[in-house]
């Protein structure tokens, strides 16, 4: 896994989505990082924790493409 980019060091989903709801939530259905009613494990994890739980492929594309979520 390659290094967490500045702006997403330390973040969980949660604070993610909290931001930009619809736009995050479009990055994280994309990459096939999904959570049911009672799973806090993921939304409570690092970006780059919640993609390993989840084994999506490509971590550097959902990470690059969070960041643009975040920045529109």
């Amino acid at each position: 896994m390659g290094k967490t980019p500045q702006k997403l060091r330390g973040k969980t989903l949660a604070s993610l989505i909290k931001d930009r709801q619809d736009k995050v939530l479009k990055v994280m259905d994309k990459h096939g990082v999904t959570f049911c009613a009672g799973c806090y494990l993921t939304l409570t994890s690092p970006v780059e924790k919640a993609a390993s739980y989840h084994a999506v492929p490509h971590v550097e594309k959902f990470l690059k493409d969070l960041e643009k979520a975040l920045a529109a």
